[in-house]
């Protein structure tokens, strides 16, 4: 039995090294978002351009409200966003992205710390495996953007370390936060799904092994989650008149790679060993492929340490990478597959906390001194970051990724950065397909697009009379904009080419 004095002592030897720790990761992460904004990463990605806007629009929008969240991604992150997207300076610049990184970032390596902390049994052994987390540069990238992996990792970590303390106390009260994290999982991306699935069927298999009443702690976790994936089919239903309309609409993950199925353009489809051999090279580009090594070297004696059921918790992004691409609904292209690319090679951070768990439980299961671990640790990050800077394009995975999304097409940041100096008010027609970036300051309630409410068909009809700008991209056959312009006397006399690259034209009314 545990006093009052001796819990308290023990929080209170928790909670020094976890602050430490958060302050180490929120200084590392800052310095990570100073060098984004200077050399102009922020936005690399467009997705993350989207989650911004996304974000922005319910406020900002000719129909504002919660619908303007659309369907292709899950709400969460984008509700997290909701606030600081309201300021119009960290909207513009990104910050606001930035702002939930940190904060994910700082909460997925105090959680990891937590579990190694309680599984090993010290400090200096919780440090090594933490610090594997904080010095993983994709993952550090992603942090300063407003992607939506850093945010499941932290949800999920966190999710894991209070299951893990569930498993030694049996508290309702941990098991009912360790449910709630798991739901906010389940709101960010689908790989929380697959990772409720594998918690829920934990925390059934502890419950029934400790004869506590197996059903009733199930349900007491897991009831969150069905709550929030609830609350997302009646969104579904609602607003767009199907409940799995993120899963089968027209622009759903199910339609792109039904698209790329037809290309033959989906390798892994029906392929277990080819998903084995992509996502490993995903996880190799960002998790660092020296460090992925001793990780996998280091698994079985993990698996059989006090901290096996924490492992295998993080590791599930694992199986569902590895079912995802099999059955057609993810795809993955590394530098050197068939196609060759960086496509969502990103995915890999998602084994980084199962990576950083497996390296520091092997070595003590294996009875490795701590100074002599300490050694390892240092020389295999030391030589991985060696090989990061020697090998970027095969080592900074997330950042190569974005930066082959940025420079495949420059003129639509060229584009951007011109709206940037040049844009003084007034409504913009603009095909959807074209990335107009927030650092274009253009509020969105003034962009004009095919399916803007009441306006984009009239808009398309006759633009002279709608809007102050027209988009076109001339090498775009299916640019609806390109088309409605073309041949059309009453749009030359009210506009002027205000802005020209390579078939991309800003046109501005006279």
């Amino acid at each position: 039995m545990t006093l009052p004095d001796e819990a308290t002592d023990e929080h209170r030897s928790r909670a020094r090294p976890a602050v430490l720790v958060g302050l180490v990761a929120f200084v590392i992460a800052v310095v990570a978002q100073v060098w984004a904004h200077r050399t102009n990463v922020v936005f690399a990605f467009w997705d993350a351009q989207a989650h911004l806007d996304i974000a922005r629009r319910v406020s900002d929008s000719l129909t504002p409200g919660l619908q303007m969240l659309g369907t292709v991604w899950l709400p969460v992150p984008h509700l997290l966003l909701l606030l600081p997207v309201q300021v119009d300076r960290w909207w513009w610049t990104g910050i606001a992205g930035g702002i939930i990184g940190i904060m994910a970032f700082v909460g997925a390596a105090v959680a990891l710390h937590d579990i190694l902390l309680r599984r090993a049994g010290d400090r200096r052994w919780a440090a090594i495996g933490t610090a594997f987390l904080v010095c993983n540069l994709s993952l550090l990238y992603l942090q300063t953007t407003a992607m939506t992996e850093p945010v499941l990792l932290a949800f999920l970590t966190g999710a894991t370390a209070l299951l893990d303390r569930w498993l030694d106390r049996r508290t309702d009260r941990m098991l009912v936060a360790a449910g709630a994290l798991t739901a906010l999982a389940v709101g960010s991306r689908y790989d929380g799904w697959f990772f409720a699935l594998v918690a829920t069927a934990v925390v059934a298999w502890h419950a029934r092994q400790s004869a506590g009443g197996w059903l009733r702690a199930t349900a007491l976790f897991a009831f969150p989650s069905a709550i929030v994936i609830g609350l997302w089919l009646g969104y579904n239903l609602a607003y767009f008149g199907d409940a799995l309309e993120f899963q089968r609409g027209t622009w759903s993950a199910q339609s792109q790679q039904a698209a790329l199925s037809a290309q033959g353009l989906l390798p892994t489809l029906g392929r277990p060993d080819l998903a084995v051999e992509y996502y490993l090279g995903a996880a190799a580009m960002t998790c660092g492929v020296l460090v992925l090594l001793v990780a996998i070297a280091m698994t079985w004696p993990a698996a059989r340490s006090r901290g096996a059921t924490a492992l295998l918790l993080l590791g599930s992004g694992l199986a569902f990478n590895l079912i995802a691409l099999v059955a057609g609904q993810s795809v993955i292209a590394l530098p050197w597959t068939t196609p060759p690319g960086y496509q969502n090679v990103r995915y890999g951070v998602m084994l980084l906390p199962a990576v950083a768990a497996a390296i520091t439980l092997g070595m003590q299961r294996i009875d490795v001194s701590r100074r002599t671990a300490t050694a390892i640790a240092l020389a295999v990050l030391l030589a991985q970051l060696a090989l990061s800077a020697t090998a970027p394009r095969l080592q900074l995975g997330a950042l190569r990724e974005g930066l082959a999304i940025r420079d495949g097409d420059p003129r639509q940041q060229s584009t951007s950065d011109w709206f940037r100096d040049h844009y003084d008010g007034g409504r913009v027609l603009v095909d959807a397909a074209v990335n107009l970036s927030p650092r274009t300051r253009i509020p969105l309630r003034d962009r004009v697009y095919e399916w803007t409410w009441q306006v984009g068909t009239v808009a398309l009809a006759a633009p002279e009379t709608e809007v102050d700008w027209v988009v076109a991209d001339a090498r775009t056959p299916d640019d609806a904009v390109s088309r409605a312009i073309t041949d059309r006397p009453d749009f030359t006399r009210s506009f002027d080419v205000a802005f020209s690259v390579d078939g991309m034209t800003v046109w501005r009314r006279r």
